[in-house]
């Protein structure tokens, strides 16, 4: 019997999920003992949009004051080893910031830990230098997400940590990401994706209401206000995104399917065009 597609959210997420979730919770708790503040989920996960088969598991990890550089390393290390157990294809992106950066959100944003599938083997081989600050234009973004629509997996409330975004720092940290996608031939590495947050950047400044979307609201908001030529792509977008097609990490950029270049290079030229004035 095919898997069924379901749209997952924390509180009825599959139980391997969240066991595997809790552990790494559990485990950042050991390490971390009185130092740690609170963890908090981000996300499609958090927004009720998590498709088991393709999606992260989003997560930031707020700390009392900066960590000595050993302690940096072995949270890395713990982070990286759990994940090799973790029960999907998509993995962990979890970065680890203390009370001040939340609380304030200065630019460019530092970080005392970061994980990402990227990390992963640069981590287990020892070639992160921990004694040196490291900062991450996409943070602004993953905060305003934890503001506005996050999870306290543990520790403080939301409310009592993080401060709030200022919208000019989010449209930086979220065009930071749109100018790479309509770059060069970017869109064809990861198709669906980029159609989606496409239409989330489109959304995000046509309500100009300072609030943040998932890329499943973008798409759907794409295909409602959009011109009609683009909308059988977005639908692609969506249904391989939604999939429950089982697929390897090579194959998870792209959700399994063939692109054709042509419609994507025309909803990128277009997007370029729009947003012309912005990207100069």
């Amino acid at each position: 019997m095919p898997m069924v597609i379901r749209a997952q959210v924390w509180s009825d997420c599959d139980e391997d999920i969240k066991q595997f979730v809790e552990k790494l919770v559990e485990r950042l708790k050991t390490i971390l003992g009185n130092q740690l503040i609170g963890i908090y989920l981000h996300g499609s996960l958090a927004m009720g949009c998590y498709y088991r088969p393709k999606s992260d598991i989003d997560l930031i990890v707020v700390v009392n004051g900066k960590l000595a550089a050993d302690l940096a390393k072995t949270v890395g290390v713990a982070i990286a080893n759990e994940t090799v157990n973790r029960p999907t294809t998509g993995n962990v992106e979890l970065s680890v910031i203390t009370s001040e950066v939340a609380r304030q959100v200065p630019v460019p944003t530092p970080f005392e830990v970061h994980y990402s599938s990227g990390w992963q083997e640069k981590i287990l081989k020892d070639e992160i230098d921990y004694s040196k600050e490291k900062t991450d234009v996409d943070l602004p973004s993953h905060l305003a997400y934890v503001t506005q629509r996050g999870i306290c997996l543990y520790g403080k409330p939301i409310s009592d940590v993080f401060g709030e975004v200022k919208w000019q720092y989010l449209i930086e940290s979220v065009m930071d990401d749109f100018k790479w996608i309509l770059q060069d031939e970017h869109i064809l590495e990861t198709p669906f994706y980029s159609i989606l947050n496409i239409c989330r950047v489109f959304q995000l400044f046509s309500e100009d209401n300072q609030k943040v979307h998932s890329k499943d609201e973008g798409g759907e908001w794409g295909i409602k206000h959009l011109p009609q030529a683009y909308h059988q792509l977005i639908q692609r977008a969506l249904d391989a995104y939604r999939s429950s097609d089982i697929v390897n990490e090579d194959q998870r950029r792209t959700g399994g399917k063939e692109w054709d270049k042509a419609n994507l290079f025309a909803f990128r030229n277009y997007a370029r065009m729009q947003f012309k004035d912005i990207l100069l």
